[in-house]
């Protein structure tokens, strides 16, 4: 049974959400500037561990204001740590809250019983490049025009004109997540909850900060440095490619990776039950 609570921690209240049993995990949701979405996740676990989610700083049903950086990102996510009086948790982080996830691993290693990496950018800085293009190989050229168009209309419309288009220019591009063309929009709006935005300022800004703290040369010496038991999970079809994730898993000493065959960004949509197939494993294994 899911229970809900506002947690009030220095400049926000974050929307929590937590289920379950056993040894604490947190989910850290994508974006930057999202919303949790990590729900079907929690239950393929909630019977091994206690899942606790939240929407970031000033998303979702969360309030707060800037700065929108990883340091106050990590600090969010610790303050929520000592308000449930935890000693330790499994951090899971996805897509940009991976990178969150790890950069709270570096800050706090004593805090982190384990790291669960799904669906990361890595720490190399070339996969900027390669995701647009493999993104944009996964639209027609109507397709590149209407999500161009789109874009363009979200600093201009406003009111219900903004959530229509919103939703179109979101469903449109997180269509490419998805490996099974046939049910990419369908698929993408699992991510949708009703009456939520992006934050833009966030996705902009921490998004920029993200990226310049995870892909700094010392990285590679610092993951190397961690003795913290760590799963890095990639889907072989994400855009984001699955080389840079592989290539961190290789950098840090206690690291498994695993690849899905078939699954995009989103393995907990497309194929949950491969998804759960590494998931319960590495959980059972550390209690």
């Amino acid at each position: 049974m899911q229970k809900y609570e506002i947690v009030s921690v220095p400049g926000c209240s974050l929307w929590t959400a937590y289920q379950g049993n056993g040894p604490a995990l947190v989910c850290c949701h994508g974006g930057p500037g999202l919303w949790d979405y990590l729900a079907p996740v929690a239950e393929m676990i909630d019977d091994l561990v206690t899942v606790y989610r939240y929407d970031q700083r000033a998303c979702g049903r969360s309030t707060g204001g800037p700065p929108y950086d990883v340091a106050t990102a990590v600090a969010d996510l610790d303050a929520l740590r000592d308000h449930w009086d935890l000693p330790q948790w499994i951090i899971l982080g996805h897509s940009w809250g991976a990178s969150l996830a790890l950069a709270y691993s570096l800050a706090y290693p004593s805090r982190v019983r384990a790291l669960i990496y799904l669906c990361g950018t890595g720490i190399d800085a070339s996969w900027h490049e390669e995701y647009y293009r493999n993104r944009d190989a996964l639209l027609t050229p109507s397709e590149r025009r209407q999500l161009a168009d789109l874009g363009a209309q979200l600093s201009v419309v406003q009111g219900a004109e903004f959530d229509a288009v919103e939703r179109a220019y979101c469903e449109l591009s997180w269509s490419t997540d998805i490996a099974d063309r046939s049910h990419a929009r369908e698929f993408a709006r699992q991510l949708f909850v009703d009456g939520l935005h992006i934050n833009f300022q966030v996705n902009r800004v921490l998004g920029k900060d993200g990226r310049h703290f995870i892909e700094r040369p010392i990285m590679v010496e610092q993951v190397a440095a961690l003795q913290i038991p760590t799963l890095v999970i990639h889907g072989a079809l994400d855009p984001r490619p699955a080389r840079v994730a592989r290539h961190l898993a290789q950098c840090m000493p206690f690291a498994r990776y695993a690849e899905l065959p078939n699954v995009g960004h989103l393995p907990w949509i497309e194929r949950p039950d491969l998804l759960r197939g590494v998931l319960r494993p590495f959980l059972e294994r550390l209690s």
